[in-house]
């Protein structure tokens, strides 16, 4: 009753998951050590692991993945939260295309930290250490696991921090911003 062929759980699962909103998030992370440019994507799948008693992040990537190979390169990197749909794009530009170079460039500080310059369109930032043997491979994706060493609200360009902003979620397709709480009953 519930067996059906690999290629159709794939698509409903597909179709229900893109029911659901996702947060959006960009990855930061450079191997410091090889000299090689900052490297980064966006994922849809941050989340927090645990709280307590250190703070633990986790998101899936799919195999192969440069950004990945740089985290496991420099055991480190840092994540944003989206609120801004053209910093979403660019993250999801071809990493083979010449304006991937320059995306990187106009948007990630020269600190070497990955962090995303000021009035880019992210709300807050996690400075975070990769957990090698917490991480997973499954598939033909990996979830990276990853403890929380630093964490606070992007300032922007008016010198205001950035916690009035709202994420970018994506859900059926399209780019969203998360509406007005329901009420309780």
């Amino acid at each position: 009753m519930y067996e059906a062929d690999a290629e159709s759980v794939t698509e409903n699962v597909r179709s229900l998951m893109r029911q659901i909103p996702h947060p959006l998030t960009v990855i930061v992370a450079q191997d410091l050590a090889s000299g090689s440019p900052p490297t980064g994507l966006l994922v849809s799948s941050f989340n927090t692991v645990t709280l307590h008693p250190t703070p633990y992040v986790s998101f899936n990537l799919k195999l192969p993945s440069t950004t990945y190979d740089a985290i496991k390169a420099s055991r480190t990197f840092t994540a944003s939260a989206v609120a801004d749909v053209q910093l979403a794009k660019d993250f999801l530009l071809d990493k083979k295309a010449d304006r991937y170079v320059e995306t990187m460039r106009s948007n990630v500080c020269d600190r070497r930290d990955g962090m995303l310059k000021p009035g880019r369109g992210a709300i807050w930032w996690m400075r975070c250490r990769w957990a090698e043997q917490m991480s997973q491979p499954v598939g033909d994706h990996v979830i990276v696991v990853a403890e929380v060493l630093g964490a606070s609200y992007y300032t922007g360009l008016d010198g205001q921090d950035e916690s009035s902003e709202k994420a970018l979620l994506y859900a059926k397709g399209k780019y969203r911003i998360a509406g007005p709480s329901i009420a309780e009953k």
